[in-house]
């Protein structure tokens, strides 16, 4: 007999998914030991937030979705917020949680909430686990979370029915379906001629591009740009799509440090040409109000579609068509004063505060001495925006944050996840002390799983870019100072180790030790929050 928890275990172990990220609970015990019998290791975590986030950045680079496991009524609830950034950021995330026997009766509402009504909002698939599609539900969810936009699914599975034998039978295969062939998809000889078109007849062209355009397609991108001389901004979710040491690298688009260079860009354009674009990434609205010839392989985050002027092809088409033109014309550098001054701020020449370590300055201290395959995630606050902006990526998938909800807590527990998926690359989690005070605990997860993830944390004792908000709307300063945190303690305390560096050079010197560290190693860096103000 085959038992409906046995049967989901074997539809994910036949998807290719390899480990399952959670929390325990009396309700989803058969399902986490038939994935122990599958051979899809149940890697425990500290709370189910950090487990959906784990999850979602190790499937999404394994090229897989990532699944996260947890009990009804509080652990359901709290996947909300990895739920939620899948959604927005476009991660392939399965959560798949407990809920109450549909047999008891509705006066049982000890831990009852509407699991399915609140989720099947933000995910692209949601759906209930019985025994007569316990297989179906499987394939069926990680279908969504690996169709194009990327997204998040939801399933339920009750005690009573994960024992129950499982009716249904499907025949073997892949669970997640294949990506929209491209007799699906658009003309790309269309597309290619309104591109050439367009910029035929401007001077001052930028393409725009964002997370809908696939790692896969970085290596015809880059020839393209480079052939053609075009110039080039990303969204922070694609850093690395292109070399951003490379000289046609205008900037980071989407509410990163130094916007407000980044929209004089923009405001100059003559002609905005949009790969993947997608608007969940900005936080403001000039993508409405400037013209952008989009060209998209699916609908944007949340199944939005640009009203005009859009085209829908395959990418890799359209870019083989243009590698094999001749360009229309000669760009030259139309965007040399704002590369320039770009240039100058990451130096810490200019913009830099009066007193005190210049934040781009860290970063420099850090790019100096970790190797470009580095991958570095972030969390939410002024440190996003400004390792979103300065920090150079040169490969892709080698950059991430939560940016569609920036939601704080992400960026410790996604850099756990992609040491886990890329075990042999390092990995810097760059967070703020007010950020690792949620959940730092997770150290000990990654030196119980064996990922020593670099960590610098950032402390100034404040969350610095709600202060910056509050200050520029001439509110009094309240509610967002708090007292220091002893992060390498900390990281003492869960198995890791660590220490403070205040300087340029001592941060350089501590980042070549953490290479070498086999368990999880914190560099704290004091920082001024005002600091920031020059740049965010």
């Amino acid at each position: 007999m085959v038992t409906v928890a046995q049967a989901v275990a074997s539809e994910l172990r036949r998807a290719g998914i390899d480990r399952a990220f959670g929390l325990p609970g009396g309700e989803v015990l058969y399902l986490i030991d038939a994935l122990r019998q599958a051979g899809v290791p149940f890697v425990l975590c500290r709370h189910e937030a950090s487990a959906g986030i784990m999850a979602s950045v190790y499937g999404k680079l394994r090229g897989t979705a990532g699944v996260a496991v947890a009990t009804l009524g509080p652990g359901a609830a709290n996947l909300m917020l990895a739920l939620a950034t899948a959604w927005l950021d476009r991660e392939p995330l399965l959560a798949i949680t407990a809920d109450l026997p549909t047999s008891w009766p509705p006066s049982h509402t000890h831990q009852r909430l509407p699991l399915l009504d609140l989720y099947r909002p933000i995910t692209k698939h949601a759906e209930a686990v019985t025994p007569l599609n316990a297989a179906s539900a499987v394939r069926r969810a990680l279908a969504a979370c690996c169709t194009e936009p990327l997204g998040p699914s939801y399933l339920t599975l009750s005690a009573e029915d994960a024992q129950l034998p499982a009716a249904e039978q499907l025949p073997d295969g892949q669970a997640a379906a294949p990506q929209p062939e491209a007799s699906q998809l658009g003309d790309p000889d269309a597309a290619a001629q309104a591109i050439v078109a367009a910029l035929a007849q401007a001077e001052r062209p930028l393409v725009l591009v964002g997370l809908g355009m696939r790692p896969t397609r970085a290596t015809l991108l880059r020839r393209w740009l480079d052939t053609w001389g075009l110039p080039v901004a990303v969204t922070p979710k694609v850093k690395g799509i292109v070399d951003e040491t490379a000289p046609y690298f205008v900037g980071v688009i989407g509410g990163m440090a130094i916007d407000d260079l980044m929209l004089q860009a923009l405001e100059a354009a003559d002609c905005l040409i949009g790969f993947g674009f997608d608007p969940v990434e900005v936080d403001k609205s000039w993508h409405a109000r400037l013209p952008i010839l989009w060209v998209l392989e699916s609908a944007q985050a949340t199944g939005q579609l640009p009203r005009a002027n859009a085209y829908y092809c395959d990418h890799g088409q359209v870019l083989e068509r243009l590698v094999a033109l001749e360009p229309p014309r000669a760009f030259g550098r139309p965007f040399a004063a704002v590369q320039s001054e770009r240039q100058a701020i990451a130096a810490g020449h200019s913009r830099a505060p009066q007193h005190g370590l210049a934040p781009a300055v860290l970063v420099q201290a850090l790019a100096r001495v970790l190797p470009p395959e580095t991958i570095v995630t972030t969390d939410v606050g002024s440190h996003k925006y400004l390792f979103g902006q300065f920090w150079p990526s040169r490969f892709p998938q080698t950059f991430w944050m939560s940016n569609g909800l920036s939601g704080m807590g992400y960026g410790l527990p996604a850099a756990i996840g992609a040491k886990l998926a890329r075990p042999d690359a390092p990995v810097l989690a760059v967070v703020g002390d007010g950020g690792f005070a949620m959940n730092g605990q997770e150290l000990e997860t990654a030196r119980r799983l064996g990922a020593p993830v670099i960590v610098v944390v950032i402390a100034d004792q404040s969350y610095s870019l709600i202060q910056i908000s509050q200050s520029n709307r001439g509110l009094p300063r309240y509610g967002v100072d708090f007292g220091p945190i002893d992060s390498v303690a900390v990281a003492r305390a869960c198995g890791g180790d660590g220490e403070r560096a205040a300087t340029p050079e001592a941060i350089s010197a501590a980042a070549r030790r953490a290479l070498d560290m086999a368990v999880p190693y914190v560099i704290e860096v004091p920082l001024d929050p005002e600091a920031y103000r020059p740049i965010v």
